[in-house]
């Protein structure tokens, strides 16, 4: 026997008649390269527990993978020794650029004998392409409608609909030169709820 099948007609015209659409999606996440500038010297991957989390320019973020700045500028840095991660030292870090300043810039001797600080740019750059998994991504929109009849001809029809509905931050891609994830910030919107009437007749 159907639920609410004795509700008297006021009330079952009230709750009587909903209808609920969904729809949703899951990402596992986007490949990707670090910057261009930066050359490898090891595997820059990082298990998600080796993901220390730390305060960086003032924002908290999770280290994503090996990436290249100042570990002494991070605060607050739990889950795991960051130093060893990425080092003070900078030609010790798995990800730096070329060139004795880390600038890119490499000594060549030319034929006269004179030195010059030469650009590599990114075309001899032997490091693999898009070998880093980012993070995955899901959502559920989730609709309730129903059509109230008010003569034999006209309808209206009441919608709620709720965007992101159960309000879950998806994470942004980590920076490609850092490796750092800003988690103070979301890639999608939070829940947006939307309420319409449509009158047909």
């Amino acid at each position: 026997k159907p639920w609410g099948a004795n509700v008297p007609g006021a009330v079952n015209y009230v709750i009587g008649g909903w209808q609920i659409a969904t729809i949703g999606d899951w990402r596992s996440g986007l490949w990707f390269t670090p910057g261009a500038s930066l050359y490898e010297f090891g595997d820059p991957r990082l298990d998600p527990d080796q993901r220390v989390e730390l305060t960086f320019n003032g924002r908290r973020q999770r280290l994503w993978f090996r990436g290249y700045f100042d570990p002494t500028l991070a605060t607050n840095v739990t889950g795991g020794n960051l130093e060893a991660l990425v080092p003070v030292d900078r030609s010790q870090r798995v990800l730096h650029p070329l060139g004795p300043n880390f600038n890119g810039l490499i000594p060549l001797q030319l034929a006269n004998g004179t030195i010059r600080n030469t650009p590599i740019g990114e075309l001899v750059n032997y490091s693999q392409r898009a070998y880093i998994l980012g993070p995955g991504a899901w959502n559920l929109d989730l609709s309730v409608y129903k059509n109230f009849k008010i003569r034999e001809r006209s309808e209206v029809r009441f919608s709620a609909d709720f965007f992101n509905f159960f309000n879950h931050p998806n994470d942004l891609p980590p920076n490609g030169t850092t490796g750092l994830q800003d988690l103070s910030r979301q890639a999608n919107n939070p829940r947006t709820i939307q309420l319409s009437l449509r009158i047909d007749w």
